[in-house]
């Protein structure tokens, strides 16, 4: 790898006949000529194709989307897609480090979110249900527009998009373009951590042909976060955040080939691997509980590959189809898990010394994918547009497992210490395959001169089958089921600068291989979860309201939603009374492990969230760029008086200045982001966290600036810093909070890039 990343640089840094195109201020100059009269112009005009399947203004749709450009993404510096979403209404993150975060939509996340690469599934039947896929597979100089839509998009997508999707659409060079090479090369460091980061890129361009080559090396010791006080956690020195860095390395190429010149076809290959990254904890006598627990969750290393071939084509003069796209693809994914896990299970008898259970395990996940993803539009007429195909994938799991247990009996007489070691080899879930069918369509028509319906529907086959595995007997444990999902919304224009909104959506979720099938110590660590293969598919209804304004200084956008998961998927703790029914060979692997808890993954009757979310942005005449959001969210469930799984901050606030003075190449910007307290959601029988039973608020300041000057034609420089909490704050994202995972303190970025 290192060789393959000299190459890139090499070749980014030599002369070329042609240099690439620049984002720069020089924008914000043209978007100042702009009529007041022509809001279509308009400086905060974004483009999505993951809300609608086509190419559409966000303004002018009723879905809730966030889009995120190549501009955005260069300035911020992310370490993944997901640190991205920091900043934006209904949107959040969980996980710390570079290679561990990952999205939260509207409270939902992990397999309640759909993460996709170029609209194709990047989700999986092999992870936990809080958790999900990293956004880290897909190199982010790969990336050329992050977009998420807040809401469910299941009609497109299929399972999983419940509370929303991630999608990352990736930069493929221009056929017809001239015949030309360019390329860029970036270094960053970031004192978190000591991270240090190099990226590459090569394109190259013909009439015919065209292909990008590009890759990035990366290298992130542990972070330090700083000293404090948070909830109940009070630290007097800086202290290490263990396992929160990583070592990877990315490699990606495209080559795209005009049949014709409206038919297109090319090939994606991206390359991804990782070591030496975590769960993330602090040492536990730092926080005030050493005689309870001490877990450490380790991801030694993760090999993704996928190879994708796509065909588009337009322009076809047929009356089922104006243009056809499908992409298949293929996709290894190998990765590991390690827990080493101390329990402090008490003394045995009054007078006796604490015993303990110490438990290693690990685990390994070949998990092979395949799909199609086949998509046609057709306009009916100019008042009726139709876009409709199928989408099929199978995921291929074999996994194995091995534990040891050391049980430590202690007295207070000799022989002071009795020590029994059990070693299991049985897998905690049997080998098995996945496999999913949807067909779906959907239809956009204007009612009237001012008004615009869209109508949508899929119908979507799940099956798991359980294989032969070694000491299982996977009698009775298949899954399948189907659902048929529908969408419908409307936009309607008071005006040129008014819209109003209305949609409603259901989407649903199949229950994966990990939540019906687990039987063993849990992931997390100190709780054993018992199998369940009774479980159902997860059903959402949606609404959404909401309305929006623009003119050629400001843009605000207000949308209210409530969504309704039935059958919802949570993690049950059991009582002492219904351990008690359980097999007797399953207890005694319960009292041999000596855990805190026991759980299993259940139904529920509802779920239910609803939020508010305001976006408010604007600028003036010359330089300045103001704005900011603020979300609103609420979860409860239905059933009972328990909160839903997983921790949601009920008020977010994200404030922002950018000075970027017209026809100069610099720009200061100033970020404030706040979160109110809340109280953490705590089941019966659930351990309170060593933060205590209220989330603290906290307040994070960024101040970030960038420079960009050219050399003749040898190409232009772009400098860039961030001071990433500047005030050196002590504070958790909310779902890192009761498994205390602390962020950095402050912590500069700097960032080199040199294009031609």
């Amino acid at each position: 790898m290192s060789a393959v990343l000299a190459g890139l640089l090499l070749i980014a840094g030599v002369p070329a006949a042609l240099a690439v195109a620049q984002t720069t201020a020089a924008s914000a100059a043209e978007a100042s000529t702009e009529s007041e009269d022509q809001p279509s112009d308009y400086f905060f005009g974004e483009t999505t194709v993951t809300a609608t399947g086509t190419a559409s203004e966000s303004f002018e749709i009723a879905t809730p989307v966030t889009v995120l450009d190549r501009e955005r993404i260069e300035r911020e510096a992310p370490s993944n897609a997901s640190e991205l979403l920091r900043f934006e209404p209904g949107v959040d993150i969980n996980g710390v480090g570079p290679n561990q975060s990952r999205p939260i939509i509207r409270g939902q996340r992990g397999l309640r979110v759909l993460f996709l690469e170029n609209g194709l599934r990047m989700n999986n039947a092999r992870r936990q249900t809080d958790f999900g896929e990293i956004p880290a597979l897909v190199d982010l100089e790969s990336v050329e527009t992050v977009e998420v839509v807040r809401g469910p998009a299941s009609v497109l997508y299929g399972s999983d998009a419940i509370g929303g999707v991630l999608n990352l659409l990736t930069r493929r060079p221009l056929l017809g373009g001239g015949a030309g090479v360019s390329g860029s090369a970036v270094a960053r460091y970031g004192s978190a951590g000591d991270s240090a980061r190099l990226e590459a890129s090569l394109v190259r361009q013909a009439d015919r042909t065209s292909f990008r080559l590009g890759g990035s090396i990366r290298d992130a010791s542990d972070y330090q976060a700083p000293s404090g006080r948070y909830g109940a956690i009070d630290l007097d020195r800086d202290v290490d955040v263990v396992d929160s860095g990583v070592e990877d390395n990315s490699v990606f190429a495209v080559v795209s080939r005009a049949l014709t010149d409206s038919q297109e076809l090319f090939v994606r290959w991206n390359r991804y691997r990782a070591k030496d990254m975590g769960f993330g904890f602090v040492e536990p006598d730092l926080l005030g509980n050493a005689e309870d627990f001490r877990i450490r969750i380790q991801y030694p290393f993760q090999d993704f590959d996928r190879f994708t071939l796509g065909y588009e084509g337009s322009g076809f003069d047929s009356v089922l189809a104006d243009s056809v796209e499908v992409q298949s693809y293929f996709q290894s994914n190998e990765r590991g898990l390690n827990n080493d896990i101390d329990i402090n299970i008490g003394p045995v008898a009054p007078g006796f010394p604490d015993s303990a259970v110490e438990a290693d395990t690990e685990n390994f996940t070949d998990l092979d994918s395949y799909g199609l993803r086949a998509e046609t539009i057709k306009a009916v007429n100019d008042t009726h547009l139709i876009t409709y195909g199928l989408e099929w994938w199978t995921d291929d799991s074999i996994n194995t497992d091995r534990s040891v247990t050391t049980t430590r009996i202690r007295f207070p007489f000799p022989p002071f210490e009795a020590t029994d070691v059990m070693t299991d080899t049985v897998a905690n879930a049997p080998n098995a395959q996945n496999e999913s069918l949807g067909l779906f369509a959907q239809g956009e028509v204007e009612l009237a001169e001012r008004a615009t319906l869209t109508v949508g529907a899929r119908y979507q086959s799940v099956e798991t089958r359980a294989d032969s595995t070694p000491d299982w007997d996977v009698t009775g444990l298949d899954f399948k089921d189907n659902s048929l999902v529908g969408a419908l919304s409307l936009i309607y224009r008071l005006n040129d600068q008014w819209r109003v909104t209305a949609s409603y959506g259901s989407a649903f979720r199949a229950p994966n291989i990990v939540e019906r099938l687990f039987n063993g110590l849990t992931p997390e660590g100190a709780g054993f979860q018992i199998l369940n293969p009774d479980l159902t598919s997860e059903q959402s209804d949606n609404i959404d309201f909401g309305i929006k304004y623009r003119n050629n200084r400001a843009l605000v956008e207000l949308f209210a939603f409530r969504n309704d998961i039935d059958d919802g998927v949570i993690q049950y703790f059991l009582s002492p009374a219904e351990i008690e029914t359980l097999p007797a060979a399953t207890q005694a692997e319960i009292r041999d492990s000596g855990v805190r808890f026991v759980v299993q993954q259940r139904n529920i009757d509802r779920l239910r969230y609803e939020g508010v979310e305001l976006r408010v942005d604007v600028r003036t005449a010359d330089a300045w760029h103001l704005g900011g959001n603020f979300t609103h969210l609420d979860g409860e469930r239905l059933d009972s008086t328990n909160p839903p799984t997983g921790d949601t901050v009920t008020d977010k606030l994200n404030l922002y200045a950018r000075w970027m003075p017209l026809g100069r190449d610099y720009w200061l910007e100033y970020r404030l982001r706040h979160t109110g307290d809340e109280r953490a959601n705590l089941d019966p029988g659930e351990p309170i966290p060593p933060v205590g039973e209220i989330l603290p608020s906290f307040s994070v300041h960024n101040l970030s600036g960038g420079w960009t000057f050219k050399s003749g034609s040898a190409g232009s420089h772009e400098l860039g810093l961030i001071l990433a909490n500047l005030t050196d704050e002590l504070y958790a994202e909310f779902s890192n909070a009761t498994f205390f995972r602390p962020q950095p303190g402050r912590n500069a970025i700097l960032t080199y890039r040199f294009r031609r």
